[in-house]
């Protein structure tokens, strides 16, 4: 299926800069987005054709009860009153009594069936409705894995979690309770209208001049309604977005005694969907009592007109309560019109946001099956090729970086905070995209390459690395089908991790804590480097994997790394300059551009940048090893 043009249709609004994308704002056509829901939903239509199916004949039964009731009262009731008028002393007849069970037999046995009926309907409603949200959820969510970080890096966390629970679930509320049943109750409305003109057509004129009123009080609400609840749907995802930063940061906060301060923009936050909320509120406060005035209108203008007309004996009484059922019948659906469209209206105001995402196409193309080449299964030679960069337009980040890692070779790039050494990294693994040049291996450019294919060559250690909640074993291996128990315990014993594993309760089963918050942070950057290694990778990439360890725990790793290393290309990211001595280059970036590129030795001879950061920083450890 081809994906709108998403500028064209879900526009953004410019004044909010805190949350550009939480707040849609121009005109968008319930039609078109009740299209595109039916869209995603089409692979689910034998569930649907079920509940019409239910829905179906639920409605035939409600149009029985009155029609028997009519029978009832024309036929056994209104024979027995007759007969009792004509003689007064006369007990009611057996024949009279026997009808009249027979009519209030079939009667309980309508309403028996509209009560099984009912059950079926809520149910089968209810799993429709989750079954096509939850392959909606399933679809956003992988969806959000394929996009580019730098469209994360513009998005809170807890703004991501809104769309993918809470403006999911609204859709499964429009599924089971608002746009099948709305669809349902036009043709209700439809069928109920015709048999009103057969019933009685003059009373159902009254009615139908009456309706409009109805009608258009539901689309001056209509309005009203989708504005509304777009407004409640943003400030929830600010708010959410906020707690999800404060919690993620709960530390920060406690250290540094912030908790007012946040607590105050939380509860201005809160104020502020309060507001929204409130306002929802008072709208469909005013709402429902104008509708339910308009409908007790049409009512009483049922009863006198017909009440002139049983008075005049043009109508039967028995006929004139199947009318009114009828007629009660049709105002139901209309009364819960407004229901109808609170349910709606929050469903298209998630669903354009949820569209949104789904509309939003990786910026980090993957060439097609037919034209993805995967990388050689060795180490291969990588060249950064006249490499430019930038996170935001107008701000260089790399200037003409050009270097290369030969095969089996081991680079390490070293600089001041913000050099764009980190981003070396993010270019390496094509998170993201040189605004300008290339980066190639063995002589072909990264984009040909197929994502999935060319990130298994690598073996990643993060700064901060990230330990999912689960056992050591299932964050080591990764659901990764080459790591096998030997490439494992190989990786263990080479990163030196083997010895953290020994001293936890179970081993590599033992437990870990979210963000692996029980090991300590020594601990942590190990498991990490034996996770990178345990696949076996053609290169390895360490971004700064020991600035946040111990002296002990360096001495391990840095005993280990020519082991580790060994045959394999290594791109090494540092402060700590003692540990990049033995690589093979060392690349010096600063503000940006790489100034200075040799070994150790050559670079400490020429006395530019690197020999001015070794000596400061030698300087400075000097004291704390006398």
């Amino acid at each position: 299926m081809s994906k709108p043009d998403s500028k064209a249709k879900w526009p953004r609004v410019e004044d909010d800069d805190d949350a550009p994308e939480e707040f849609v704002a121009g005109k968008v056509w319930d039609v078109r987005l009740a299209l595109r829901l039916a869209r995603e939903a089409r692979a689910h239509w034998r569930l649907f054709a079920g509940t019409f199916g239910v829905l179906a004949v639920l409605f035939g039964l409600e149009l029985a009860g009155p029609w028997i009731l009519r029978e009832a009262i024309d036929g056994p009731v209104l024979g027995a009153v007759a007969e009792r008028a004509a003689s007064p002393s006369a007990p009611a007849s057996d024949e009279r009594l026997r009808e009249l069970w027979l009519w209030a037999a079939a009667y309980l046995c309508c309403a028996t069936l509209t009560a099984g009926f009912r059950y079926l309907e809520v149910a089968h409603l209810g799993r429709t409705g989750q079954t096509v949200v939850a392959d909606l959820r399933t679809k956003i969510f992988r969806h959000i894995q394929r996009l580019e970080l730098a469209w994360f890096d513009k998005r809170p966390t807890g703004s991501l979690v809104t769309r993918v629970t809470s403006d999911i679930e609204n859709l499964n509320e429009m599924f089971t309770s608002g746009l099948v049943t709305l669809g349902f109750d036009c043709i209700r409305i439809a069928v109920l209208l015709v048999v009103l003109f057969v019933l009685n057509w003059k009373l159902a004129l009254v009615v139908t001049l009456l309706m409009p009123l109805l009608v258009g009080v539901s689309i001056v609400f209509r309005g009203g309604a989708r504005n509304a609840h777009r407004d409640v749907r943003g400030r929830l995802s600010r708010l959410n977005g906020y707690l999800q930063e404060v919690l993620s940061g709960v530390r920060m906060v406690q250290v540094f005694r912030r908790e007012q301060r946040v607590s105050e923009r939380f509860a201005g936050l809160l104020d502020h969907y309060l507001d929204a909320n409130v306002r929802t509120i008072l709208l469909f406060a005013l709402f429902f009592p104008a509708l339910d005035l308009l409908v007790n209108g049409i009512q009483a203008a049922t009863v006198w007109a017909g009440g002139v007309d049983i008075a005049s004996g043009t109508l039967q009484v028995g006929l004139f309560f199947q009318f009114w059922l009828y007629v009660n019948k049709l105002l139901d659906p209309v009364r819960e019109l407004g229901e109808r469209y609170n349910i709606l209206q929050s469903a298209f105001a998630s669903s354009e946001r949820i569209f949104q995402v789904l509309d939003t196409e990786p910026a980090i193309a993957c060439p097609s099956p037919e034209r993805a080449r995967c990388p050689a299964a060795r180490a291969g030679h990588v060249r950064f090729e006249n490499v430019n960069f930038e996170y935001l337009s107008g701000t260089p980040v790399l200037q003409d970086v050009s270097f290369e890692i030969p095969p089996g070779a081991t680079v390490a790039v070293v600089g001041a905070t913000g050099a764009g050494k980190s981003t070396l990294v993010n270019l390496l693994l094509r998170f993201y995209e040189p605004t300008r040049g290339r980066i190639t291996i063995d002589g072909v450019d990264l984009r040909e390459f197929d994502l999935a294919a060319l990130r298994s060559q690598f073996g990643l250690v993060l700064q901060e690395d990230f330990l999912f909640a689960g056992t050591v074993r299932e964050n080591l291996v990764m659901e990764r089908t080459e790591v096998s128990e030997t490439s494992l315990q190989r990786a263990l014993d080479a990163s030196r991790a083997a010895e953290v594993v020994a001293r936890l309760p179970g081993g590599l089963d033992a437990p870990v804590a979210e963000r692996g918050a029980t090991l300590s942070t020594g601990e942590r950057q190990l498991l990490a480097i034996a996770r990178a290694l345990a696949g076996e990778p053609h290169f390895v990439v360490l971004d700064e994997a020991t600035a946040s360890v111990d002296s002990e725990t360096e001495h391990r790793i840095e005993e280990a790394k020519a082991n580790l290393l060994q045959g394999r290309s290594a791109l090494v990211i540092a402060h700590r300059l003692s540990t990049v001595r033995r690589a093979d280059r060392i690349l010096v970036m600063h503000r940006g551009e790489l100034r200075e590129s040799g070994t150790h030795e050559e670079l400490l001879r020429r006395g530019g940048i690197y020999a001015r950061l070794y000596t400061l920083q030698f300087e400075h450890a000097a004291p704390t090893g006398s």
